[in-house]
């Protein structure tokens, strides 16, 4: 009989992950844990976790597993639906590459981690916050081919309302209309920018925008993933101090069948 998912709850996760942890030597494993706001599935087997969150019109994967060919199995089961796993790790996906190729995924991109430290004012006025109003138009600038929903966590539009209505969300405007946009998030110390976006000449003040933001509020430091090849971007940020960390995240995907 196939396996299949089932809802469970956060602490449900936590207790099994936990069990499970402690008595299977675990060979793959792509989880770090569940936040208490989203809504999971899950799949158990004798040496396998497969937990599953919808988004958009996708499943994003994570599992652990004690064995591999039984994992291999598993993935190959999964033709309901678009499934994205995420590798994050500073050792390379090493086996994970094959395994996941005899489950029927295929690469989708690589994404490095950057910090910077230099949190210093910057002279720009460009930017302002966004309102409820200007939600179309922000996501008319975000669902574009420079951006994936499988890559990027693009918001839907509840969720990027509910971003404005937190102040996360700055908007470069001209003549009225929305022509760049940047998404924070604050973490104490650390702000954490979500997608930067820019149709203007003055694509760069936005992010000077945020970094005031930054030493306005006491922030030490700011991170954010950049797709490996995007060389515009790398650079556009190392001129404001940014540098690699060594995380990458390997993103794979397997589609629906047909």
């Amino acid at each position: 009989m196939k396996e299949t998912f089932s809802s469970i709850s956060t602490s449900e996760i936590q207790a099994l992950v936990a069990d499970f942890k402690n008595t299977h030597d675990i060979v793959l494993s792509n989880y770090f844990g569940v936040s208490e706001t989203d809504a999971h599935e899950m799949l158990v087997t004798p040496q396998t976790l497969l937990l599953r969150k919808k988004e958009h019109h996708f499943q994003r994967l994570f599992l652990l597993s004690s064995d591999e060919a039984e994992l291999v199995n598993l993935l190959r089961t999964l033709d309901d639906e678009e499934y994205v796993l995420n590798i994050p790790t500073k050792k390379g996906i090493g086996h994970w590459e094959q395994v996941l190729a005899d489950a029927g995924f295929t690469f989708l991109a690589q994404y490095d981690r950057y910090y910077n430290r230099e949190i210093e004012y910057r002279e720009s006025d460009i930017g302002t916050f966004a309102v409820e109003e200007d939600a179309d138009e922000i996501l008319n600038l975000l669902y574009v081919d420079e951006f994936s929903v499988y890559t990027d966590y693009l918001p839907t539009k509840p969720e990027l309302i509910e971003m404005i209505k937190e102040g996360r969300v700055l908007v470069n405007k001209e003549d009225g209309h929305v022509l760049g946009v940047l998404i924070f998030t604050l973490e104490g110390k650390k702000c954490y920018l979500n997608i930067w976006i820019d149709r203007s000449k003055h694509g760069l003040f936005l992010l000077f925008d945020a970094y005031n933001i930054m030493v306005e509020k006491s922030v030490t430091l700011a991170y954010f993933w950049i797709r490996s090849d995007n060389k515009k971007i790398i650079k556009l940020h190392k001129l404001t101090g940014a540098v690699p960390d060594g995380l990458s995240d390997y993103s794979f995907i397997k589609q629906a069948k047909r």
